[in-house]
């Protein structure tokens, strides 16, 4: 969640609760109930999305591609070097051209090209498991880097599933934090029409400010940098 409606979630919980703390000076007072009510729904509903897209590491999704990547280019390796050793011996140059290949060689360009390699080089050498099988290439070395492409498949699929539900809570936040916005403008206007005790007004005030810390986070950063620099 961006830093600034943090900020403003948490400067809606301080106004919350200092008008909770002050209820007894506006119970009488249907327009203001009204509109504590609503900002408070709104506020719930704003903490429920902020929790579940706090939720959602999209991250894991990538390290899991990642590591399934790295892999299926490891495993088709060797079945490479075993493909070549029978085609350089049986002068088989369509298979050498196949699978003449470094580990770099294999991986080059878009990830999905080079799965699309591995994908061949695996049919190939399906295509030739009775010649093959002296060089201790079998049916389980396939299915196993079969396997391994179908998971990577699958979490590409989850990672744009992620990041298409993660796009679709931030968008409803923003809408939300608007809706907050809007409850405040009126609140303010309510407070002060309507509740004249100055106590009351300066204690939601205070706790309308809204405290940017993240700045603060920042500041903090560079004063610790600085210290750091002088003790150097």
């Amino acid at each position: 969640m961006q830093q600034v409606n943090s900020n403003i979630l948490n400067m809606v919980q301080s106004v919350l609760a200092s008008l909770n703390k002050d209820i007894a000076n506006w119970a009488d007072e249907p327009e203001i109930v009204a509109e504590v009510n609503d900002l408070e729904k709104k506020y719930n509903i704003a903490t429920s999305l902020t929790n579940q897209l706090s939720g959602i590491n999209s991250k894991g999704y990538t390290t899991t591609k990642d590591n399934l990547f790295d892999l299926i280019m490891a495993s088709t390796l060797i079945i490479c070097k075993r493909l070549c050793v029978y085609a350089r011996r049986t002068n088989d140059h369509t298979t050498l051209t196949l699978a003449n290949h470094s580990l770099n060689s294999l991986a080059r360009g878009m990830e999905k090209d080079a799965i699309s390699r591995c994908a061949a080089i695996v049919n190939k050498a399906e295509s030739m498991l009775t010649v093959v099988a002296q060089y201790k290439i079998t049916a389980t070395d396939v299915e196993t880097i079969r396997g391994h492409i179908a998971d990577y498949n699958t979490s590409i699929g989850e990672r744009s599933s992620v990041k298409t539900s993660k796009s679709v809570m931030t968008q409803d936040l923003s809408t939300v934090i608007s809706d907050i916005r809007r409850h405040l403008e009126m609140l303010d206007d309510l407070i002060e029409g309507f509740i004249t005790d100055s106590d009351v007004m300066a204690r939601y005030k205070t706790a309308r400010i809204i405290h940017d810390y993240g700045k603060s986070k920042t500041s903090r950063n560079k004063d610790d940098n600085s210290k750091t620099s002088s003790a150097s």
